[in-house]
């Protein structure tokens, strides 16, 4: 996925002081604490959006709502990001973080879609192969979509394979609706 570069920025940052404090597993806990709240509380991130609220009350509603539950240092880099009014890229930011740590650590995020769900044993066949051909640790997202009618769509750093009915009906449809073959006389 494409992050704006403020996101960018602030993950590095926010990434190498928790590798540097040596606190990248609670930080990571603190972000997604952080991102799921923002995601489950509309009115919470309507707040933060808002250009009327000034950056001191933001301030302060996000210290009592997340009083004691963040590490200091994630604590202090919230509080810089409303400070330096970028609260409105917070989601994009703990998105970026969590992929940045991923890539830290080695592994690699890999997304399936199918039309029912996989077996562990087939969840554990995709996961060895793709670990083989990558040569690093994958952390698998499955999704299902009755509409791919059956076959896989696997997304891995950028590259998507479509091996679904659902794609392999669409690309035979605009192979019959091209007329490139017609003549242009």
């Amino acid at each position: 996925m494409n992050y704006p570069r403020v996101a960018s920025r602030y993950s590095k940052a926010l990434l190498d002081l928790a590798v540097e404090q040596n606190e990248l597993d609670k930080v990571s806990a603190d972000v997604v604490t952080l991102k799921n709240t923002l995601a489950a509380s509309t009115d919470l991130a309507l707040l933060l959006k808002s250009p009327v609220v000034k950056a001191d009350k933001k301030q302060a509603i996000l210290s009592e709502v997340f009083k004691g539950t963040f590490t200091p240092l994630f604590d202090r880099f919230v509080h810089l990001l409303v400070k330096n009014g970028r609260e409105k890229a917070l989601i994009g930011i703990c998105e970026k973080f969590e992929s940045d740590v991923l890539e830290h650590k080695g592994i690699v995020e890999a997304d399936v879609t199918t039309a029912v769900a996989l077996t562990d044993a087939d969840k554990a066949k995709l996961i060895e192969t793709l670990k083989s051909q990558l040569g690093k640790d994958i952390q698998l997202n499955e999704s299902v979509n009755s509409e791919v009618i059956g076959g896989m769509k696997l997304t891995v750093g950028g590259y998507q394979i479509d091996n679904t009915i659902a794609g392999k009906l669409n690309q035979m449809r605009h192979a019959l609706i091209d007329d490139s073959y017609q003549s242009k006389i």
